[in-house]
Order: structure tokens, then C-alpha cells, then sequence
């Protein structure tokens, strides 16, 4: 993720870079007997890492920086200068909130045995009103049972421009290349900004839900949006989601819950987007919480301001056992 002025991460190819440093730390390889793990969570923390360092360019913690980055960390700037982590945390510390804001566009995460790919892009505003986008590829390992990012490159780009693949991918379009579908004759083509406001619709849900906050949750649904939850009756339109959440939320007043987006395609006016959760719930009658995990399915309309609502909601859990538990009330 991208911080402090120093920190805009690097041209390089992400492959190709990947490649490079997988090479460059040996420690990445991973030994016969290697301890497994829960991909759906690892996949779930280090997405939690990354945007806890993406947030650092606004906040100037460097204590954020301390806990995520491994000593023998080694980065690339967009200039090709490497650094490392006590220079990133020393240059965070001399330049402390240089950027008004900087929000993560999307995350993709791959694994390797006991090594990770991490690749996402961030749009920033500097506090001289300087706009601008990071795309990057960090690399992170699972040492004694924790991820630490061991190596990261950064490249910067323009706040707008045209699809960002299309100099490194000669020959496929812009729609095979950020994985959306090729317009429909007379609709206009899906953007890199449908995606960003999808996410940014996704990022709300995750925030009002764990505010318990049942307006600004139900003021991203549509009108006749239908939520479809495990052993439930369909819950259909905006008046009866929010009757719904105000006897969920009376019943788990606390929340922990995460939302890690896996797929997202764009047609047109419409939308869906697939990907993981996780749920824990404190009641408010006491006793020991409730957890539960699973996929979602969400199928979102842009509405005419521009915004992106969710027309269709609809998951189902990992944990069978758990489904009878979640969302009776």
C-alpha cells in the first residue's frame, strides 16, 4: 500500500517484478512439511494489512508499519530507489501526513505455497490538492504462523486515464483485461470507475454494518431491493430490509464483519459481485458470540447519480451448523 512521500510504488511489471523477488529472497520457497493454512483468512488479513498501510499515508503512523513490514523487508519506489524498513518508517516519521486521503480501489490476493502476491491500486489527493492513483505488487510471507510483507514495488499513474492494461497487454481489450465483459451494442462500455464506486458500496455495507446502523445500511439497497439469507423467507423491498436489520441489530447490537470481494463484472447498468465474509456477533442478551463464514453473491444497479445499490443480496455459510444461528430475528 502506498504512504508517505517517499513511498509511490514503482514501473516495474507486476509479474514480472513477482518473479524477481521470488527469486531474490530464498526464505519465500516453501519446505517439504510446510504448515497449512485457511486461505479464506489469510486472504481476509493480509487485504486488512494492506489497507491498514494504505491508510498510513493519511494518519502517519508508523507504528502500523512496524507490525506488517518483516525486518528484512526491501521495497521499490516508482524511481527505481529501493528502501527499506526502517528508511520507510524514518521517512514516515519527517513527512507525517502528506496525503488528505487515499483510498484502496481493489485488492487481489494469490498464494504460493507459504507466499503471497498481493495487488491492488489506490487513488490519493495530497494535501497540495495533487491527485493521483498507486498501482502495486507486494509480496508477503508466513513466517511462525503470521503474514509479513517482505517486499513491495510501487508504480504512480495519473488520477484519470485510459484503461491501465492496455500498454502492457497488447492486443486484448480493455473489457478481457479487467476482467468485464465487452459492451453491449449502443451501451457504453464498463469503466475502471464502475468498479471503484462498486467498491466503495461495499466498503459502506462493511461499515454500517458493523456501526449497527440500519438508515445508512438501508440507504444502499434499491427501493425493491430482495435480500435472500440461509432458512429465511426472502426479505423484500427497502421498508422490509430495514424492519429486518432493526430486529437483527436489537438482537446483535455488537458486530465484527468483513467483506473480501473475489470477482466483480460490469454490464451495462447492472452488476454482480462474488467473494467471502466473515461474520461475528456479540448478543445482547450476553453468553458467548456467534460466528459464521461463507460466500456472497450481490447483484447491484448503478442508479442515475452515478452510485452503485444493491438490487439482490444473497450468501450462504461454510459452517453449515452456523447457518441455523445467524439472522433469526
Amino acid at each position: 500500500m502506498a504512504a508517505p512521500a517517499s513511498r509511490a510504488r514503482s514501473g516495474i511489471p507486476g509479474l514480472a517484478m513477482a518473479a524477481v523477488l521470488l527469486l531474490t529472497f530464498p526464505s519465500c520457497t516453501r519446505p517439504a512439511g510446510a504448515p497449512t493454512f485457511d486461505h479464506a483468512q489469510a486472504d481476509t488479513d493480509i487485504q486488512g494489512m494492506e489497507r491498514a498501510w494504505a491508510e498510513v499515508a493519511v494518519s502517519g503512523n508508523p507504528s502500523v508499519v512496524e507490525r506488517i513490514l518483516a525486518d528484512d523487508f526491501l521495497g521499490v519506489s516508482p524511481d527505481g530507489t529501493q528502501y527499506t524498513k526502517q528508511q520507510f518508517i524514518d521517512d514516515t516519521k519527517a513527512h507525517p501526513l502528506g496525503f488528505a486521503s487515499n483510498e484502496v480501489n481493489d485488492i487481489q490476493v494469490r498464494f504460493e505455497g507459504n507466499v503471497a502476491i498481493a495487488q491492488g491500486r489506490e487513488t490519493f489527493t495530497r494535501k497540495d490538492g495533487v491527485k493521483g492513483r498507486f498501482v502495486w505488487t507486494d509480496i508477503l510471507v508466513l513466517r511462525n504462523g503470521h503474514w509479513e510483507i517482505v517486499a513491495a514495488q510501487d508504480t504512480m499513474v495519473p488520477a484519470t486515464e485510459g484503461p491501465a492494461a492496455t500498454a502492457l497487454f497488447h492486443g486484448e481489450s480493455p473489457a478481457t483485461v479487467t476482467g468485464q465483459p465487452p459492451a453491449a451494442a449502443g451501451e457504453a462500455p464498463a469503466t475502471t470507475d464502475d468498479k471503484a464506486g462498486i467498491d466503495k458500496t461495499r466498503n459502506a455495507y462493511i461499515e454500517a454494518w458493523k456501526a449497527a446502523d440500519v438508515d445508512r445500511m438501508a440507504g444502499l439497497y434499491t427501493e425493491n431491493a430482495v435480500v435472500m439469507y440461509p432458512n429465511l423467507p426472502a426479505v423484500e423491498g427497502r421498508a422490509a430490509i430495514v424492519a429486518y436489520f432493526k430486529g437483527f441489530f436489537a438482537e446483535f447490537p455488537k458486530n465484527e464483519f468483513q467483506l473480501t470481494s473475489s470477482e466483480i463484472e460490469v454490464a451495462g447498468p447492472w452488476a454482480f459481485d462474488r467473494g467471502a465474509y466473515r461474520w461475528k456477533g456479540f448478543p445482547k442478551a450476553g453468553g458467548e458470540p456467534l460466528e459464521d463464514s461463507g460466500k456472497y453473491l450481490v447483484v447491484l444497479q448503478r442508479q442515475p447519480d452515478g452510485e452503485w445499490r444493491v438490487a439482490r443480496d444473497s450468501d450462504n455459510s461454510d459452517r453449515p451448523l452456523a447457518q441455523s444461528a445467524r439472522g433469526t430475528k
